[in-house]
């Protein structure tokens, strides 16, 4: 887990789903329209944050494109595991019974993890 992703804020997340859906580098203009206006003036400095966390990259041509470094799967996996430790206790099964305790599971969740537990355990 590298510092970028643990340090990445909900504002400059945004940034990076923008940059994640666009699936190629951006402007700094179509990075403000992807948003809608959500970060108005900030994008520009958000940008330059996670650049020097070195969680995107900027290339200049006739303007300034900007790339991210770090995928959208990595830092769900660090942020995961970084709520399941300071929630709880590092555990994953105690937050799975959690999810179940406060319905947040429903049964056919249940029946699609009980699937994709039984085709892990068949590949081992």
């Amino acid at each position: 887990m590298s510092k970028a992703e643990e340090k990445i804020t909900d504002a400059e997340l945004e940034v990076m789903q923008a940059l994640w859906d666009a699936d190629e580098p951006m402007t700094l203009a179509g990075i403000k329209a992807a948003l809608l206006g959500r970060n108005g003036d900030t994008t520009k400095t958000l940008l330059r944050r996670l650049c020097q966390k070195g969680a995107v990259e900027q290339e200049k041509r006739e303007v300034y494109y900007y790339y991210p470094l770090v995928g959208q799967e990595e830092l769900g996996r660090c942020r995961t595991k970084k709520l399941i430790d300071r929630l709880y206790a590092g555990s994953a099964k105690n937050l799975v019974a959690a999810l179940v305790r406060n319905e947040q599971l429903g049964q056919q969740d249940l029946d699609e993890l009980k699937e994709m537990f039984s085709k892990l355990w068949k590949e081992e």
